[in-house]
């Protein structure tokens, strides 16, 4: 009588079954990131407003200034949705700009860059005056300044971040766009945004 050892093969069933869930999982990670710009985890939540929603209307401006609707951007700032708007008058200048950003972390690297932006070329050091302006803020970051761009030209700016959203609003200080109409402006912003993000 001959004794036998007899050993049976492993089941390669397990092992498809994982290379498949995780082949699965993968292009489902990577569907996410080329198609949102994020994974789940990291993802701005979904928001029942555009950009375009939050122009700045005529009202806020002096008579004689020209003021241009809202229009989107180029995608070089890999923004999920994004806006700017321009106005003008004889002597001077305005230049408003909301990015909303598929994550926080890249909202973050937004507002330092344009805050960044706020220096370059200016004549003296700006110091924030955000907390005297608006308190209150629901802004997780917020720079306000106002300095000499140049000998003639002296501007005041305001950079801001809500959650993922970066604001930039940027104004020639002259005689037709005064310190309060920069101040009344900066505070519009702040509500338009925190009324929608914080209701």
């Amino acid at each position: 009588m001959k004794l036998g050892i007899y050993v049976t093969k492993k089941s390669a069933l397990p092992k498809v079954l994982v290379i498949i869930l995780f082949s699965c999982s993968c292009f489902a990670l990577a569907g996410q990131y080329v198609l949102h710009g994020c994974l789940w985890w990291e993802c701005a939540p979904e928001r029942y407003f555009r950009v375009s929603e939050l122009e700045l209307p005529h009202n806020l401006f002096p008579d004689d200034l020209i003021v241009n609707h809202i229009y989107p951007l180029s995608d070089e700032h890999e923004t999920i949705d994004d806006g700017g708007q321009s106005i003008y008058w004889d002597t001077g200048n305005a230049g408003y700009v909301i990015y909303r950003f598929p994550t926080i972390r890249r909202a973050k690297v937004g507002f330092d860059f344009n805050k960044h932006m706020l220096f370059s070329g200016a004549e003296d050091v700006w110091l924030s005056i955000a907390d005297s302006i608006f308190p209150n803020t629901t802004a997780d970051s917020a720079y306000i300044a106002c300095g000499n761009r140049s000998i003639y030209i002296k501007e005041c700016t305001m950079v801001a971040r809500y959650q993922e959203y970066v604001v930039y609003f940027s104004a020639v200080m002259d005689n037709k766009l005064l310190y309060a109409d920069f101040e009344k402006i900066v505070v519009y912003i702040d509500e338009q945004l925190s009324s929608r993000l914080y209701p």
